[in-house]
């Protein structure tokens, strides 16, 4: 990490509050330095971490960040096993529209699954009523990217986090979100969309790895392009924004494809720029549901693979085969300009 860019990091802080709920309040400011991993620049896979710099911890649970005057709530699930010496991957999973942090766990069980494969799961509160991503960051609305990064800020200031292996996963409207925040943020090496395929366009040179998982008889954000559910606006063909995506970050524009498990095709596009790759998953007969949810189990209009596909577990082999360049986590970092050709409607 340079020296400007290390120094302006010595000067962010987060104070903590105490809150009537017993949970730990974080309040944007100023911060210690942060525990990056003995001799590096950036935390690295496996790295080893300084002692405590005498921050509060957090337990799993829910907590509040207090960002641009606003108390914001999310829920964080932490590796069993997580002692602080040895730097951890991150994971945000954005919940859909009209749902909340505590719905989105109980849907992709990312809590359980990923903090039982050793990552810290970060599962955030929208605002708004209904909730909902300001996908667009449109003036007025709330301030989503920059809540996000002041959480990442806040989080690596208390844990020991590694920032080549921070990643942005989602369902519907929180699907769009993260492919919309990893383009405006280097500190994501990775996204996965679930039930929405956004078309997010990244700057020039920012080519990050790209997942989605889409069901064929998706009701809501068709698979096949057309109006979504309850609005006016129309959403292309789910293959043809990965094939996009695929051209846009110069990989293969032959995918190799493959039947990871009945009903489930996947095409793989590789030689992206950077060593990404863009993968898409169909889930053959598959609505709007997470896949394997406890949802799509008990639902009977789904079909076979959307109520068997591992989605979960997926994704977070996806990840696990992707880092970033070596952003410190809790590095803050401008934003850049995002451009889509749709407005989020999910």
């Amino acid at each position: 990490m340079g020296i400007a860019l290390m120094a302006a990091v010595m000067s962010m802080a987060v104070a903590v509050l105490p809150d009537s709920s017993g949970a730990a309040v974080g309040r944007v400011g100023g911060a210690p330095p942060l525990r990056l991993a003995a001799g590096s620049s950036g935390l690295s896979a496996g790295d080893a971490c300084p002692a405590s710099t005498g921050r509060i911890p957090l337990s799993g649970g829910v907590h509040i960040l207090v960002h641009d005057g606003v108390r914001r709530s999310y829920r964080l699930a932490m590796p069993v096993d997580y002692d602080g010496r040895l730097s951890r991957p991150v994971v945000f999973d954005f919940h859909g529209f009209r749902a909340d942090a505590a719905l989105e766990e109980q849907r992709s069980r990312l809590g359980v699954v990923g903090a039982g494969r050793g990552f810290v799961v970060v599962t955030p509160d929208a605002l708004g009523t209904p909730r909902r991503w300001n996908t667009m960051s449109d003036p007025g609305k709330a301030d989503d990217i920059g809540f996000v990064g002041a959480l990442l800020t806040d989080l690596a200031s208390r844990f020991c986090l590694d920032g080549r292996r921070v990643y942005a996963t989602g369902h519907s409207n929180g699907a769009e979100f993260a492919a919309a925040l990893v383009c405006r943020s280097a500190r994501f090496a990775a996204v996965a969309m679930v039930s929405s395929t956004f078309e997010a366009r990244c700057p020039a040179g920012r080519a990050p790895a790209t997942m989605a998982v889409h069901g064929t008889a998706d009701p809501s954000v068709p698979y096949g392009g057309g109006v979504v559910a309850g609005s006016s606006t129309r959403v292309p063909a789910a293959p043809a924004v990965v094939r996009a995506y695929a051209d846009r970050y110069g990989c293969n524009p032959i995918p190799r494809t493959a039947q990871p498990a009945p009903g489930i095709v996947a095409r793989r596009y590789v030689g992206c720029a950077g060593g990404g790759e863009v993968l898409f998953d169909t889930v053959v007969g598959g609505t709007h549901l997470w896949p394997a949810s406890p949802e799509a189990r008990r639902d009977p209009r789904d079909s076979a693979a959307g109520r068997a596909f591992d989605a979960t577990g997926a994704i977070l082999d996806f990840f696990t085969a992707h880092e970033g360049a070596g952003v410190g986590a809790g590095a803050p970092q401008g934003h850049s300009r995002i451009s889509s050709s749709r407005r989020p409607a999910t």
